[in-house]
């Protein structure tokens, strides 16, 4: 997930603190993460990350991004978004926290917990599944923003019209 709200001080407050609560903005973690509907706890990159963690890394063009670690390396990991297919060579140097947790509503989900766990694994298990899932929803999300898209496009146009008399 991309632009993570109030990134600027995140650094900060995970070096000062331990850990910091972002909300995540973006489509590239779901089912996982909603955009802009969970508050996700983030805590200081361990020794060591291991394959399905999620971390939380700076691109080169300075923005902050929230993707599954797909394969732990020498000096790299490749990432991913639960949504995505494009897997991404991450510097290490570039990681700098790793999501301990997340909330569902009122409920907290630990990233230790086992029901979590089995989930992740249960959505990574199967790619052709995982990838049918993905379309399946963003052609959906697409399909249910057709008419306010149609809408805003209708109106747009007889407003021009109406400004060029």
């Amino acid at each position: 997930m991309e632009n993570i709200e109030n990134n600027p001080i995140i650094i900060q407050q995970i070096s000062e603190k331990g850990s910091a609560a972002v909300v995540p903005v973006g489509n590239s973690m779901w089912p996982t993460l909603k955009n802009r509907g969970q508050t996700v706890i983030i805590g200081k990159k361990p020794e060591r990350l291991k394959p399905l963690d999620v971390a939380i890394f700076r691109r080169k063009n300075g923005n902050f991004v929230m993707h599954r670690v797909m394969e732990v390396k020498d000096g790299y990991c490749i990432m991913c978004g639960d949504s995505q297919f494009v897997r991404e060579k991450v510097d290490a140097d570039s990681i700098f926290g790793v999501m301990l947790g997340f909330y569902e509503g009122k409920k907290y989900v630990s990233c230790d917990d086992p029901e979590y766990i089995k989930r992740v694994e249960k959505l990574f298990s199967d790619e052709k599944k995982r990838k049918r899932r993905v379309k399946r929803y963003f052609f959906f999300l697409n399909l249910a923003s057709l008419p306010k898209r149609a809408f805003n496009k209708i109106f747009r146009r007889k407003r021009k019209e109406k400004e060029n008399g």
